[in-house]
């Protein structure tokens, strides 16, 4: 998966909303969105975005 092009914060922000309904709606597992927001927590303030905790494949 490719970078976000752009560094303005707004973009950013934007782009990454996406991924977030993306990562709500099951399209992406929760380690990429997880890895996607720690890419770019110096632009954004992450506190905006929703951050589940990983399940554990043993308690299952």
């Amino acid at each position: 998966m490719g970078k976000i092009m752009s560094n303005d914060p707004k973009m950013c922000y934007a782009a990454i909303k996406l991924i977030e309904q993306l990562y709500k709606d099951g399209h992406i597992p929760v380690y990429m969105y997880r890895n996607i927001l720690n890419d770019y927590a110096e632009i954004v303030d992450l506190s905006k975005f929703t951050v589940a905790k990983e399940e554990n494949e043993c308690t299952k």
